[in-house]
């Protein structure tokens, strides 16, 4: 049973060492992940800057057209005052000539705030995009960084995998099954016994018991995390 035992550690240091590898493997594309996430806040951010500019633009080019509208209107009501055959005629021209030019230069501060917004929001646009490009640039490095990596640590996975069959081969089917079983709901299926104690789960396991696994003529099992248990002590002695 010793040889058997063997064999099941180091079926298990194999799988271990995979399961590390595969892992580490699975991993490295999630450290991008805030990167990958902050980027794309950074372009949600401007394009609601771009649509925003757009709507900007857009009214820009509205109050244009309506103070071109009102200059053309100054200059008839200019026209209106100095056509006026009464006092009463010019005083109402005046009135109305005087109306359009407050409107016109109400509209014209209007714009001229708009203008500066624009500017403004440029100015933002300009730094967001730089932030994008940066950013972008990072993404693209890391990127290239792991999958060096990656290339690295896959032929080493597939290296320590390679002598699993041929252990595979050697264990008995029965403990072969119990191995398979354990290993779907713990990270690892055998457990060393250290002074009495079941280092899976950390509980004294019964004296009988822990006599009977000194004898090496079983594998037995953990009353507690159901692991296959061997003497850590008895297995060094035999080995040697």
């Amino acid at each position: 049973m010793k040889a058997q035992l063997l064999l099941l550690l180091e079926l298990q240091n194999i799988d271990s060492s995979v399961q590390e590898l595969r892992a580490k493997i699975n991993s490295l594309p999630e450290k991008l992940t805030p990167a990958k996430n902050d980027l794309a806040k950074l372009e949600a951010i401007l394009q609601e800057e771009k649509d925003r500019l757009a709507e900007t633009e857009s009214w820009r080019k509205e109050l244009e057209s309506i103070i071109q509208t009102e200059e053309e209107a100054i200059k008839k009501a200019k026209a209106k005052v100095q056509s006026a055959k009464s006092s009463k005629d010019y005083s109402a021209a005046n009135r109305e000539l005087e109306n359009k030019r407050k409107s016109k230069s109400e509209r014209e501060d209007d714009l001229l705030k708009m203008m500066e917004a624009i500017e403004k929001s440029r100015a933002e646009m300009e730094s967001h995009d730089k932030d994008i490009k940066a950013l972008r640039e990072h993404l693209t490095a890391e990127e290239e960084s792991i999958r060096a990596e990656i290339a690295v640590l896959e032929p080493k996975a597939e290296k320590r995998a390679a002598g699993r069959d041929e252990v595979l081969n050697q264990i008995q089917p029965g403990l072969l099954k119990r191995y398979n079983h354990i290993m779907k709901k713990r990270a690892y299926a055998l457990a060393p016994v250290v002074d009495g104690v079941c280092r899976g789960c950390h509980m004294q396991v019964p004296p009988q018991l822990n006599n009977i696994l000194a004898r090496l003529d079983s594998i037995e099992t953990c009353p507690r995390c159901y692991r296959m248990l061997y003497r850590q002590d008895i297995l060094e002695d035999a080995g040697e």
